[in-house]
């Protein structure tokens, strides 16, 4: 079954409203599955939540929200819900504060849904939420499953994703020193890092990408082991 889309709505005009916040959604989109989805009713045929953010919205849109879900199936299996971000100024929040806001805001939208949307008591999600509040907004993932071998020594291929940048590195299974690769918009780390293979000929290691639109239009990630693993 494939994962529901956990994602944050903002129009482009409103970008200069908003510096930054599409790291913070690429993270939560992948935060939120870990932490919620599997307590989603999939019965219910949901393939997108999101809230979608306004400026000059005076409040947010909560009872249209439950007009429009609360015990009803949701139309082309999307959930959102308007969010007013009038009285927030998000470029001058500190990293906490901007955590703190929208999982508040996911907060108002799951406890705006009926019971019928879970297969847990709603309480768990809300604090599924409030536990991500406090967690270190970081995942370390690796896009293969197999190991590199270099130099009698082996090494995972992983990708470090926070709110401030991705970064793809070399980790050293036997002491997890890690080796820098490459620094990634984490906003744009599903495109611009989209490997589906590695390469090793000699000291030259080579990341295949997956998109034909990468293949297309760029030449593949091209490291040379020498300069990296010192």
């Amino acid at each position: 079954m494939r994962n529901i889309w956990f994602t944050i709505y903002s129009s482009t005009k409103d970008d200069y409203k908003y510096i930054g916040l599409n790291d913070y959604r690429t993270l939560l989109e992948m935060l939120l599955i870990s932490a919620v989805q599997d307590k989603i009713n999939r019965e219910k045929k949901v393939q997108k939540i999101m809230l979608d953010l306004f400026p000059d919205l005076e409040n947010d849109k909560v009872e249209y929200f439950r007009e429009l879900f609360y015990k009803k199936k949701p139309y082309d299996g999307i959930i959102n819900i308007s969010i007013s971000t009038k009285d927030i100024d998000w470029n001058r929040l500190l990293e906490q504060e901007r955590k703190d806001f929208l999982i508040e805001k996911w907060k108002v939208l799951f406890n705006n849904l009926s019971d019928d949307y879970f297969v847990t008591d709603k309480s768990e999600v809300i604090s599924s939420l409030e536990e991500l509040k406090n967690k270190d907004w970081k995942i370390i993932n690796s896009p293969f499953k197999k190991k590199l071998k270099y130099n009698k020594e082996s090494y995972s291929v992983v990708i470090d994703i926070t709110t401030q940048r991705a970064q793809l590195a070399l980790k050293r299974i036997s002491d997890e020193q890690w080796f820098p690769l490459r620094d990634y918009d984490a906003s744009k780390i599903h495109t611009d890092a989209n490997f589906k293979e590695f390469e090793l000929e000699g000291d030259k290691l080579t990341l295949v990408y997956k998109n034909i639109f990468n293949t297309m239009f760029e030449s593949p990630a091209v490291f040379d082991l020498r300069e990296i693993i010192k």
